[in-house]
């Protein structure tokens, strides 16, 4: 059932194999619908792993990325557990942090996150973490220290990122990190997160595409940090619906003064003290029309979009504009507790603070994808 398991005798021991494999076309088309941008299909993702258990305290996971030429590894961790409220996770797997990244992407609601989402998420980090639960597992929790520099990759400074998030049922039975209520819940179920990242992030060759002129502007011949604060609020609650408010606070110092980044610094818009905040939130809400089979749903983002990638995260280029309000709805087909097809329709809409709004600012995006899951 959804993979092949071992198990022993004793129940003591266990080792499952699995993975999903998620074909797509996309397409692009701006405002007028009178073109195309782009018109593709690709492989989104590709992915084979393994978990299980060896001993009654000592767990493990590990995944790989296939539809990359390098296989790059996902997930590779152990967790030991002392008791309820306390195991140790050490190992490379995602930032505790923004509760729509953490769910699952054969589970989740939308094919694809937000633009918003992806721009203020975390990754995958190389740490260690405590976590646990109270209450009769009314509350969890999850906090520890990692690289900050993304999967696969070594600290780029000597700075570590702290990450925190803790989680509380308000109503009902807790609610796992993905989106759609596949079981149908019979009561109603509220379930409250919250969590925060800090992290002095090195400044990159490029950021969004720009090119940094100068990476250390003191001189004292290390390259320099970007102080980022980043925190995070859900809800998600049954008959099904999620909200998540996200906020982030940087710190350039005197990077963005140096006349060798006057190009960033006319992008990132930071205030004379170098600080430069970003909000945003997301809401969506979903249904299943014919429970276990077809499901609908929308969702809303919006908010300011940051140009700077944290947790090794990177990016192309610049937004058109500063903030984006993005509108999208969907259907799709479930079978055997995951989604086997579906499609998104996504409206995209960049608009400035205080200017014009640039050409061009508007598109649409459609994207069919099939998921078989081993």
């Amino acid at each position: 059932d959804k993979g092949w398991t071992w198990v022993s005798s004793n129940s003591h021991y266990s080792l499952k194999l699995g993975g999903y494999f998620q074909p797509r076309y996309e397409t692009q088309l701006p405002e007028s619908f009178d073109t195309q941008d782009y018109s593709t299909f690709k492989a989104k993702r590709a992915r084979i792993g393994l978990k299980g258990a060896l001993g009654e305290r000592l767990s493990y996971a590990a995944s790989f990325e296939l539809a990359s030429a390098s296989a790059p590894l996902r997930d590779m961790y152990m967790d030991m557990r002392y008791r309820e409220e306390l195991s140790i996770r050490v190992g490379q797997t995602k930032v505790p942090y923004s509760k729509s990244f953490l769910a699952s992407s054969t589970g989740r609601d939308f094919i694809d996150l937000g633009v918003l989402q992806e721009r203020q998420r975390y990754d995958r980090d190389m740490g260690v973490w405590a976590m646990g639960s109270f209450a009769k597992t009314r509350v969890k929790y999850q906090a520890g220290i990692s690289n900050g520099s993304g999967g696969n990759k070594s600290n780029d400074n000597v700075d570590m990122a702290l990450s925190a998030r803790v989680e509380g049922v308000v109503l009902g039975k807790y609610i796992a990190p993905g989106f759609g209520d596949y079981e149908g819940s019979s009561e109603p179920r509220l379930t409250l997160g919250a969590a925060v990242v800090h992290d002095l992030v090195r400044v990159p060759e490029t950021i969004s595409g720009i090119e940094v002129g100068n990476r250390d502007v003191d001189g004292n011949g290390v390259l320099d940090n970007v102080r980022a604060i980043s925190s995070e609020f859900d809800a998600q609650f049954r008959y099904e619906g999620f909200i998540e408010g996200t906020y982030r606070h940087e710190r350039w110092g005197t990077i963005l003064k140096h006349e060798d980044n006057a190009d960033l610094a006319s992008a990132v818009r930071a205030s004379d003290s170098g600080h430069r905040n970003y909000l945003g939130f997301s809401a969506q809400a979903s249904y299943f029309i014919l429970p276990h089979r077809l499901q609908a749903g929308a969702r809303i983002s919006h908010g300011r979009l940051p140009l700077l990638g944290i947790g090794g995260l990177s990016f192309d280029s610049v937004p058109p504009a500063q903030r984006l309000m993005q509108t999208d709805v969907f259907v799709q087909l479930w079978r055997e507790s995951y989604r086997r097809v579906g499609m998104t329709y996504s409206f995209l809409n960049y608009n400035e603070i205080d200017a014009p709004d640039p050409a061009n600012d508007k598109s649409h995006i459609i994207v069919v994808e099939a998921q078989l899951v081993l």
